[in-house]
């Protein structure tokens, strides 16, 4: 009987444990899902920002949410111009260097920035 008690309380103990730890699992993963949309977020705003400084004609910029973080830190995020899914952009935020590295937009530079990106 003893022998029974302490096999029950064997696995009670081992079942509460596994419960905790996947508790504290999914709070890890909600913890760095959060960290990704905020890095998201901060690299959008430093995109439109660059955008706007460098390029004319541009009222609206949409972004699309297939953006990828890469191992260096960078995040790449693609997106578009005034609605037209055809004048598409693209580029890659380092937060290490706040700013944007490589990039592609499909618009007309300002004649300001056209030897050299302008400030942000």
């Amino acid at each position: 009987m003893k022998k029974y008690i302490i096999i029950l309380i064997g696995l009670v103990i081992i079942t509460v444990g596994g419960i905790f730890l996947k508790e504290q699992h999914q709070k890890k993963i909600e913890a760095q899902e959060a960290k990704k949309e905020e890095f998201y977020s901060l690299a959008k705003k430093r995109m439109t920002d660059f955008i706007k400084t460098n390029y004319t004609d541009v009222e609206r910029i949409d972004y699309t949410n297939d953006y990828m973080i890469n191992p260096m830190g960078g995040i790449e995020i693609n997106g578009y111009l005034n609605g037209n899914k055809k004048k598409e952009i693209w580029g890659i935020y380092d937060k290490a260097n706040d700013e944007v590295g490589s990039f592609t937009v499909d618009a007309k530079e300002k004649p300001e920035c056209e030897d050299k990106v302008c400030e942000y």
